[in-house]
């Protein structure tokens, strides 16, 4: 389905080409949507498991119901690691911050294990990824905080820096010792990811384009 949508997008801007040309054009992006394709997929699945992040998140939160009272300081560490995201002790926090088995998953990354926490934050400095984020609203009910957070970030997909602004909540759970041991992201990854990936991007913005057509026609 995705590559047939894709495949079509990409046929109404040829429209003045031969259709040898428009073959070789297809041909040319079709490894670019495989790719696209397969990171789609290994976002969104653990990196030993089969299994889609909706369904590792509800059995989340059934494997780690967390301590009942997560003390404020705890949170407010947490809500500062945040905000200074990126920074060059990113890495050196999260393995403070985390229980070394967990549930993680940012939409970018799923996984149990704190090391592959640590190492993905490790990820983003080495890589000099460029964020900025700021806490909107911090929300408790019982084990669970919710973090509304908006987020501004400068990375390089290929050749050009881009920025991208976007909104998101992480869903955080503690144990007793204070460590996270359930972080789940709800954002826009299309707005504030894929769509400034060259070729993939136009795609996404395309198909953006006519649900937004349809909203408007309803």
């Amino acid at each position: 389905m995705w590559r047939e949508t894709a495949v079509n997008l990409l046929r109404q801007g040829f429209t003045r080409f031969s259709r040898a040309l428009h073959y070789r054009h297809e041909m040319k992006w079709l490894p670019i949507f495989m790719l696209a394709s397969l990171c789609l997929i290994g976002c969104a699945t653990n990196p030993t498991s089969s299994t889609p992040y909706p369904l590792a998140y509800q059995q989340a939160l059934k494997d780690f119901p967390g301590s009942a009272e997560t003390p404020a300081p705890v949170i407010d560490e947490f809500v500062d690691f945040l905000s200074k995201l990126g920074a060059a002790d990113t890495a050196t926090r999260a393995a403070q911050l985390y229980a070394a088995t967990l549930h993680f998953s940012d939409a970018l990354m799923l996984t149990s294990r704190r090391d592959k926490v640590v190492e993905h934050f490790a990820g983003l400095v080495l890589a000099g990824t460029g964020v900025e984020v700021e806490i909107l609203q911090t929300l408790q009910r019982d084990a669970d905080v919710y973090v509304v957070w908006a987020m501004s970030a400068r990375f390089q997909p290929l050749r050009k820096t881009v920025t991208s602004n976007t909104i998101g909540i992480t869903h955080l759970r503690f144990n007793s010792l204070g460590q996270v041991i359930l972080h789940q992201d709800f954002w826009d990854t299309g707005l504030g990811f894929y769509q400034h990936i060259p070729a993939l991007g136009r795609v996404i913005k395309g198909i953006n384009g006519r649900f937004a057509v349809e909203d408007a026609q309803e």
